[in-house]
C-alpha cells in the first residue's frame, strides 16, 4: 500500500492568532510522475474522513495521491489553504465550503490558475465556478426525517428545528423536511442556528425545552447537533423525540438503545460521494465536461427496525478505518517530524 499522508492544518503552539500557517512543498510530491489532489473539508468528522479516504483510494489505484486537509470551520483558514493547493500545482480540488458565500475569492483564484474543482456535500453559492457538483440528495434527506416524524406522531403536535443557514446542504435538509410536515398539524416553535455542532445543539435545545414545555420533537440538520439536543433532552428527562441527517456513528448507537428518543438519522452514503467526485474530477482534467454536472446520491433512513444490519457495518468500517489510522498524521507533527517550526 502506498503511504497515504493526510494532514489537518492546526496551528502550531504560540503561533500568534493572526500568523499564516503553510503546507509544505514536500507534502505535495507525488510518487512516479503521479497527480496530486487537493482536498479540504469544512470540519472532519467520520463522513468526510470516509468520503476523502474515498476520493484516496481511488487516487492511488491510479498512482496519484491526495492531500486532504481539515479547515476546523474557518472560513479564513479554508482560503489560505486552497491557496497552498494553488501555490502547489495541484491537479485538481475537492471542495466542502465552510461557507458558501465566503469561499467565492478562492474560487475566483482557481479559475484563474485553470485547477478544476469538484464541490461535494454543500454547493457554494456560485456553481458557475465548479466543475461539478456531488452531494447526498438532501431535499430527500429532509423528506425521510419528516416522513418518520409524521409516522410517530399522526397528530402532529408542537416541534422545533435545528438548522445551519450558512451551509446550503442543511438548507436543502431543512426545505425537504418543511415542505414534508406542512398540512400535518405540525407547529414549529423555535427555529435556531445550532451551526452543525453538539455544542450549540445542546445549549440550544436545553433553552428550547425551558421555553416549550409541550413541544414533541426536534429535527436537526445534521447528528452532530442532533446528539446535542439528545444530551440535553436525556439529562433533563424529557421524552422528545430527535430526528438527524448524517448516520454518524453516535447517532446509530443511540438509536439501538431501546426505546430510544433518538428516532432515525437519514444516512448518506460517503463512499459513493467520494467515488463519485473523483469520477468526475477525471473527466474535468481531460478538458471535458461530466455527463450530469449535479450528482445526487439518495440517502436512506436508519430508525429502530434496521440499526442492527447498521451497526454490523460500522463494525467493519471501523476495522478499515483503524487500518489506515497509522497513515494519518496531522500537520502540527509533520512539522515536528521534518524540523521546520511554524513561526510568526
Amino acid at each position: 500500500m502506498k503511504r497515504r499522508l493526510v494532514t489537518k492544518l492546526m496551528m502550531a503552539a504560540g503561533v500568534a492568532a493572526m500568523a499564516v500557517t503553510t503546507i509544505p512543498a514536500s507534502v505535495f510530491a507525488a510518487e512516479d510522475g503521479g497527480q496530486t489532489y487537493g482536498v479540504t473539508y469544512w470540519c472532519e468528522s467520520d463522513f468526510f474522513k470516509t468520503v476523502a479516504d474515498s476520493i484516496t483510494e481511488e487516487a492511488e489505484a491510479d498512482g496519484n495521491k491526495t492531500v486532504v486537509v481539515d479547515a476546523q470551520q474557518d472560513s479564513a483558514k479554508q482560503i489560505q489553504i486552497i491557496e497552498d493547493f494553488i501555490a502547489q500545482g495541484v491537479s485538481a480540488v475537492f471542495l466542502n465550503p465552510v461557507d458558501k458565500d465566503a469561499i467565492e475569492p478562492a474560487l475566483q483564484k482557481l479559475d484563474e490558475a485553470g485547477i478544476p474543482v469538484v464541490n461535494f456535500d454543500t454547493s457554494v453559492s456560485n456553481l458557475d465556478l465548479v466543475g461539478s457538483y456531488v452531494a447526498t440528495d438532501n431535499y430527500q434527506a429532509g423528506a425521510l426525517c419528516a416522513e418518520a416524524m409524521i409516522e410517530d406522531f399522526p397528530d402532529g403536535g408542537e416541534i422545533a428545528v435545528l438548522d445551519y443557514p450558512a451551509n446550503n446542504a442543511c438548507n436543502d435538509r431543512e426545505q425537504g423536511f418543511l415542505d414534508t410536515i406542512e398540512g400535518k398539524g405540525f407547529d414549529v416553535v423555535a427555529t435556531f442556528d445550532a451551526e452543525g455542532t453538539v455544542e450549540k445543539g445542546q445549549t440550544i435545545t436545553s433553552d428550547i425545552i425551558q421555553a416549550n414545555p409541550d413541544i414533541k420533537a426536534i429535527f436537526s440538520i445534521n447528528d452532530q447537533a442532533g446528539m446535542g439536543a439528545y444530551a440535553a433532552l436525556t439529562t433533563a428527562g424529557k421524552e422528545v423525540y430527535v430526528y438527524g441527517v448524517d448516520g454518524a456513528p453516535e447517532a446509530k448507537k443511540v438509536i439501538a438503545k431501546d426505546n430510544s428518543i433518538y428516532r432515525m438519522t437519514a444516512a448518506q452514503s460517503p463512499i459513493t460521494i467520494g467515488k463519485e467526485c473523483y469520477k468526475a474530477a477525471k473527466t474535468l482534467i481531460a478538458g471535458e465536461k461530466p455527463e450530469e454536472f449535479e450528482v445526487d446520491v439518495p440517502a436512506f433512513a436508519i430508525d429502530s427496525s434496521n440499526i442492527d444490519e447498521y451497526l454490523e457495518q460500522q463494525k467493519i468500517d471501523r476495522y478499515k478505518f483503524i487500518n489506515t489510522e497509522k497513515y494519518r498524521i496531522d500537520f502540527e507533527e509533520y512539522l515536528k517530524i521534518n524540523n521546520k517550526l511554524v513561526k510568526d
